[in-house]
């Protein structure tokens, strides 16, 4: 049986701080009137701001109006919009130009190779220079198609190219309903702390990933594409593993700066299931269990980019007394605000044993912290687990 945990919910007014900032809410479509998941949206050239949901919606506090507004969202142009009220907004994407590479280079999977060669040799030069940020993080869980796990975190975070080094937790609070079967994860988030972005030491006890020395005798790399947008050419590169290869390596597709070799995405289909155990209890079998992770980077000094936001969706399907018991666990790390080293401030260091609800059950429940601190707007996916959760009874009332 999983334990009952209660999500307390702030009704504390609004502070005289917030009385003179204003809440920007709205959408983000494609030219065919979709929603446009993860876009960023802040002002140009500033901290991250905040990000769309799965359904392309955002929310963002901002202190004054009119306000200008940047979109960005891999794969199409910017977009600029000066907000001058606080009605919601719709702000359209259009599609970047897409160039296929037998038109655009001589040598396609050359270019690919060099650009990953480039990418990954700058990533190393830099690869001890420690940044600093604030993040939140959202989990959410699902057993056979009913939500039954819900977790909201802020934390402050230490990290370096490679991806998070450490981080202190600033407040949480999450929500559990009962289960008989399925599956407990309590640090689900090691997934996004804990495979590299690139590796300058690889060794085959560890994951080979494709940013690393000699990455071309395991990894096969061929240009799909190159994406146009005004001042920028983007290479899209997928990677596999190369033929012959004996060990287990995840593929995918890196999205790489053609002119600074900048690294901008990283999706990738990671091998899981050699990379954890599961204990089953008598009469549970394991049937499948696949994970995919994306990791989006933000331009920064000297033709760099780092880490802006981290996403991880992991499904396990067991067998049960013979029928399917499948659990479906997403998590989306996204960095708010980038900062300097704050004086003073320890990081506890996120290793494979770090326990994400141990950790969050340690913090005595701040109600007015959490007010007003909405950095990703609950999609309606999410409103859906907040309401399955209270249909179980799983949130406490006051």
């Amino acid at each position: 049986m999983k334990p009952l945990l209660l999500l307390l919910l702030t009704t504390t007014v609004s502070t005289a701080a917030y009385a003179q900032q204003a809440v920007l809410k709205g959408k983000v479509l494609d030219e065919q009137g979709r929603p446009v998941p993860f876009a960023n949206v802040g002002p140009p050239g500033a901290e991250p701001g905040t990000a769309t949901n799965e359904a392309g919606e955002f929310s963002l506090r901002v202190s004054k109006l009119p306000q200008k507004l940047a979109v960005v969202s891999l794969g199409y142009t910017t977009a600029l919009l000066e907000v001058t009220s606080a009605a919601p907004v719709t702000v359209t994407l259009k599609a970047s130009a897409v160039a296929l590479p037998e038109v655009k280079v001589r040598n396609p999977d050359q270019l690919a190779a060099a650009l990953v060669r480039r990418a990954y040799a700058k990533l190393a030069r830099h690869q001890q220079e420690e940044e600093f940020g604030k993040a939140f993080y959202r989990q959410k869980q699902a057993h056979n198609g009913r939500y039954t796990e819900f977790v909201d975190a802020f934390y402050d975070v230490r990290f370096t190219g490679q991806g998070v080094s450490g981080w202190q937790l600033e407040q949480a609070r999450y929500g559990s309903a009962q289960e008989d079967t399925g599956v407990e994860m309590t640090n689900f988030s090691a997934a996004l702390r804990l495979i590299p972005v690139f590796d300058p030491k690889p060794s085959r006890r560890t994951l080979a990933v494709p940013l690393s020395p000699g990455s071309e005798r395991i990894f096969a790399f061929q240009l799909r594409e190159i994406l146009e947008s005004p001042g920028q050419e983007t290479a899209v590169i997928d990677f596999s593993r190369r033929p012959g290869v004996d060990i287990f390596v995840p593929e995918g597709t890196l999205y790489i700066d053609r002119q600074t070799a900048a690294l901008r995405r990283i999706e990738a289909t990671v091998p899981i299931d050699h990379l954890m155990t599961l204990q089953l209890r008598q009469g549970t079998t394991l049937d499948a269990q696949t994970m995919r992770m994306t990791t989006d980077f933000a331009p920064h000094r000297d033709s760099l980019s780092r880490v802006q936001a981290i996403r991880a969706e992991q499904q396990i399907v067991l067998r049960y007394q013979n029928r399917p018991d499948t659990t479906t666990l997403n998590g989306n790390l996204f960095f708010y605000r980038y900062t300097a080293r704050p004086a003073g401030k320890g990081y506890k260091t996120t290793g494979a044993s770090y326990n994400d609800l141990k950790q969050a059950r340690k913090k005595p429940y701040d109600a007015g912290f959490w007010h007003n601190r909405e950095i990703l707007r609950a999609s309606p996916a999410e409103e859906r687990v907040i309401r399955d959760l209270e249909q179980r009874k799983a949130f406490g009332a006051f």
